[in-house]
């Protein structure tokens, strides 16, 4: 006699529950464990920013003329765009690239584990308030700056936007007449920094006015399609990267190694090859026949609209939007929730709301269509629930929230792998569910029953 729950005997029950729960109990120890030894690397990496700093500069002082320093910075895109620059230079991007940190004592960790023997360095550098960029740029010395975008959830930490902007510039600013900056042309902010230091500028993006820009670009669920155009380059790519942030990153990258003076037969391929970033417009085909693209690391207002721009784009059965919570949405709250409700209400074929803000987007609601479905989950367990049995082949899903919301676990769940952590608020930033190793309990089950 078998049950539903894992397929044992009824007089197996008793060893399945004391195996369960000892497993629970099992799992949430280490996990418990592995979560504080991620918030004590936290504190040390803050704290030990100046004797790190200082030993930077000494190993940069070091390497200044036999390796160039790519400085990868931003306030989006800059994971994706770090790990196509690598992708390019190198023909493939260490899981470090996402899985670290990018400030901090982690900076110069960062630039050593890539061994001066190498030509390149390629570092993402962010910041987390004002005086911090300055002092990157001195330890560092970059040879090049790609800046990748300015977006409103970083202005918060500074007196305003000017601010941001300044902090962000020292960067560029830093450079000599023999550096590079290498510039998003789409944004206007990040255009400005053009007359601020004696480098050469290059700019990058979709606009044609671009000095290498991807053009005629075609957005699918599984993939980009565009036209590589610059620096002697006209060619078609096929990329496995969704959206059109990373289709710049793509481009970003395209501009170093031209610079670097790679094959551009072999670039072409490495784009071509290289993957999403866990957790930023990841495409997963489902079981169902649906496609999720999980865009759950981070939600400001900037890549919310980003991500929901592209679905509509797209060709799709259904379009489908797991709404979670905003990153850092601004003032009026309020309005900025109701924002992204009108947007989504024009053209998604069904919503799903999912967290206790669920209920901020209503507002935006008012011209939806009384067709269009409107699901409230609260949990990971409802949503998988809820989402299979209404996804169907061909259908795309868009799961969009704060990276502690760890939406990732649905996707992962509906492709088949047993994603079990129960976590509701999870604060590791930068340990996808795909690589956690306390995300499946399953093993820890198996052991304790014999």
């Amino acid at each position: 006699m078998t049950n539903s729950a894992g397929g044992l005997r009824a007089d197996d029950e008793p060893c399945r529950s004391d195996s369960a729960s000892g497993g629970r109990r099992l799992r949430d120890f280490f996990r418990n464990l592995f979560l504080l030894r991620e918030r004590i690397g936290k504190v040390v990496n803050a704290k030990t920013w100046g004797i790190s700093n200082a030993a930077t500069s000494l190993y940069r002082s070091a390497t200044l003329h036999r390796q160039r320093v790519v400085v990868v910075t931003g306030s989006v895109g800059k994971t994706t765009t770090t790990r196509a620059v690598l992708g390019v230079l190198r023909g493939h991007a260490p899981e470090w690239v996402h899985a670290g940190d990018n400030c901090f004592a982690s900076v110069g960790w960062n630039l050593v584990r890539q061994w001066m023997s190498q030509p390149f360095a390629v570092l993402e550098v962010g910041i987390g308030g004002p005086g911090q960029m300055p002092r990157y740029a001195a330890s560092l010395r970059p040879d090049v700056v790609v800046m990748t975008a300015l977006a409103s959830d970083h202005v918060g930490r500074f007196p305003d936007a000017q601010g941001l902007w300044e902090e962000k510039a020292s960067m560029v600013r830093s450079l000599g007449s023999d550096g590079i900056a290498l510039l998003n042309g789409d944004d206007h902010a990040v255009l400005r920094m053009a007359g601020i230091s004696e480098a050469r500028i290059v700019t990058f993006g979709l606009s044609a006015d671009c000095d290498m820009s991807a053009r005629e670009p075609l957005y699918r669920a599984e993939g980009t399609r565009f036209r590589l155009v610059g620096d002697g380059i006209d060619a078609i790519v096929e990329a496995r990267v969704v959206g059109r942030d990373a289709v710049r990153a793509l481009v970003a990258a395209a501009a170093v190694g031209r610079l670097a003076g790679i094959d551009p037969a072999a670039m072409l391929t490495r784009l071509e090859a290289l993957p999403a970033a866990p957790g930023r417009m990841q495409p997963m085909r489902l079981r169902s026949g649906a496609t999720a693209i999980c865009d759950d690391f981070k939600a400001g207002n900037e890549t919310v609209h980003a991500a929901i721009d592209w679905l509509e784009a797209i060709a799709a059965r259904r379009k489908i939007i797991l709404l979670g919570s905003l990153f850092r949405p601004g003032k009026p709250r309020g309005e900025k929730y109701a924002a992204v409700g009108r947007r989504v209400a024009s053209f998604a074929d069904r919503i799903v709301l999912f967290g206790r803000r669920a209920r901020l987007y209503d507002h935006g609601f008012a011209a939806l269509s009384d067709a269009v479905p409107v699901d409230r989950v609260r949990s990971i367990d409802g949503a998988v629930r809820l989402l299979e049995n209404v996804l169907q082949p061909g259908d795309v899903v868009l799961l969009k929230g704060r990276g502690e919301e760890k939406l990732s676990r649905i996707a992962l769940r509906l492709a088949g792998d047993p994603v079990d952590c129960p976590i509701p608020f999870c604060t590791l930033e930068n340990v996808t569910c795909q690589e956690c190793p306390h995300a499946r309990s399953g093993l820890l089950f198996q052991r304790a029953c014999p």
